[in-house]
């Protein structure tokens, strides 16, 4: 067998030099239980967001305990109900795969009924936000997650159960 993924991918999968350890994506407009979501700067559709698990490397969904699973896609539901009142998609692709950074994080994908992959995932071609829509969007989502009862600050750290 020839090795096709990174030499230091086991390391990675550990949580050497990870983006999302080292809070890498700056203040997140969303803070949830267990995760924090972030507009993404080079989007591949308007309002796609990722949410991270927060508080300890886990590189796998597999290595949540039953009720930070809960608490995570209750986080992730949030975000989306928070994306579908601000940019009113016709659907929502939901992308767990952690292929280039492995640490447990759902990209937020918003459809629109004018998109280029009706049907099929979108092309994964990012382009870039500028800042004051950057910053337009964010305000939108933080705004309506105040109507919608969404919590919008980050919680101080948990230590997750064993169970």
């Amino acid at each position: 067998m020839t090795r096709t993924w990174p030499e230091d991918w086991d390391a990675r999968k550990q949580g050497a030099g990870c983006w999302f350890c080292g809070n890498q994506l700056g203040q997140p407009f969303y803070g949830g239980s267990v995760s924090n979501a972030h507009l993404e700067r080079h989007a591949i559709a308007r309002g796609h967001a990722i949410v991270i698990f927060r508080d300890r490397h886990v590189a796998d969904f597999t290595g949540l305990s039953t009720s930070e699973v809960a608490a995570y896609w209750h986080d992730i539901h949030s975000v989306a109900q928070m994306i579908e009142h601000v940019f009113a998609p016709c659907h929502m692709n939901y992308q767990l795969l952690g292929n280039l950074v492995p640490h447990l994080h759902v990209h937020l994908v918003p459809r629109y009924l004018d998109d280029p992959a009706p049907g099929k995932p979108l092309p994964w071609e990012p382009k870039p936000v500028t800042q004051p829509e950057y910053d337009r969007q964010v305000r939108l989502l933080t705004d309506v997650a105040k109507t919608i009862r969404v919590p919008i600050s980050v919680p101080a750290p948990t230590t997750p159960d064993s169970d």
